[in-house]
């Protein structure tokens, strides 16, 4: 996860010393999500047929290469390509861990929340770290030092034995690389079991106040007179209490059902996001906001149900299908919250997407209500 924080802060401040205006800049950003739409499907698929090991070593070094090749490429063209291939890239190594991590636990909620809480930890240490290396070193020792990090997950992955047995005779080769329909179609069969549509679903949801956190939300505070630094450390006291949260999750799941839990924490994070204008712009209550959002909870039950629902040979592809419902999500909600903004103003738009997400959540309850197999 800290891979892809120092790329989500590099790749703009990069941009801006090409002279890129914020239409580049917005598309650049973009680009990154384009390949793992359509890909994440199929990168899970090839998990789960050639050994999530290989292909997560695969795409690790894939990344470490590209990262290292913006400083000596300083196109627009060819940056919006670099920021579609280290997208794919980046993403396929968060599918592997997250699809490893569910074959080593076999969904255990508990070993699930030590999972979440390092992966917010990395988001919470590598913006402080890019920003270092950025302003003492340079832009060049910036992309190159991301390029070690990416080799080390490299050199980490190559010291794991593969967790589940694959077929010995499967050869990684381009034929194998190309898509398949039966990956997709697979896949989307998936949706038909109640685990897996709640899962989807919630995680669709969350992303979508997220896509709004992390566009709107800024803008908002902008236009309040937030300094940056302040807006950061209302991001990273969000990551804080996220990966603190993750630890909690095994313990909570033995309280209530895992569906009920993610639907509620759910309908707080939409909550919070409705009464956003309400809050004043104070900074402590736009911190305490942040931090109940508890979203650090959801993840790993998240993982943990989805982990259960399929069988292991399964993995990638469940977690490829889940990847592209994120996408989706945080490609849907900014543009349809900026519709919003532009006719009705930024305040009204929290009310009225936090509004909607709300009645999304309410129906998602009575879903989980009306079906037996997720009221245990």
């Amino acid at each position: 996860m800290g891979q892809a924080e120092l790329l989500t802060l590099a790749v703009p401040l990069w941009a801006l010393l090409q002279g890129a205006s914020p239409t580049q800049i917005g598309t650049l950003v973009g680009a990154r999500s384009l390949l793992t739409f359509f890909l994440a499907i199929h990168g899970g698929a090839l998990m789960d047929r050639l050994g999530t090991r290989r292909i997560l070593m695969f795409f690790a070094g894939a990344t470490a290469a590209v990262a290292a090749s913006y400083p000596f490429l300083p196109w627009f063209p060819a940056m919006v390509v670099m920021q579609m291939l280290v997208g794919l890239a980046g993403n396929m190594t968060w599918i592997g861990a997250q699809t490893m991590i569910g074959e080593v636990t076999h969904g255990d909620p508990g070993q699930m929340g030590w999972f979440s809480f390092f992966a917010r930890m990395g988001n919470v240490v590598t913006p402080l770290l890019i920003g270092l290396v950025w302003d003492i070193a340079g832009p060049t020792f910036s992309f190159l030092g991301i390029a070690l990090w990416s080799c080390t997950l490299l050199l980490v992955t190559s010291q794991i034995q593969e967790v589940r047995a694959v077929d010995p005779t499967a050869r990684f080769s381009g034929r194998e690389l190309l898509p398949r329909v039966s990956d997709y179609t697979g896949s989307l069969r998936l949706v038909v079991l109640p685990a897996i549509a709640v899962t989807l679903a919630v995680s669709f949801l969350r992303h979508a106040t997220n896509g709004v956190e992390a566009s709107f939300f800024i803008v908002y505070l902008r236009e309040l007179g937030f300094a940056a630094a302040a807006i950061g450390a209302l991001f990273s006291i969000a990551e804080v209490f996220n990966g603190v949260c993750s630890l909690l999750a095994g313990r909570v799941a033995k309280l209530l059902p895992i569906p009920w839990l993610m639907v509620g924490f759910t309908t707080v994070s939409a909550a919070l996001l409705l009464i956003t204008p309400f809050l004043g712009g104070v900074f402590i209550l736009l911190a305490v906001a942040q931090a109940v959002r508890c979203e650090g909870v959801v993840q790993p039950l998240m993982f943990s149900m989805q982990t259960r629902a399929v069988a292991r040979d399964r993995q990638g592809s469940m977690v490829g299908l889940r990847v592209t419902n994120n996408r989706l999500s945080s490609i849907i909600t900014p543009i349809l919250m900026g519709v919003v903004v532009e006719y009705f103003g930024i305040e009204n738009g929290f009310v009225i997407v936090g509004a909607v997400l709300l009645l999304a959540c309410f129906a998602l309850a009575t879903a989980v209500a009306r079906t037996p197999e997720l009221r245990r």
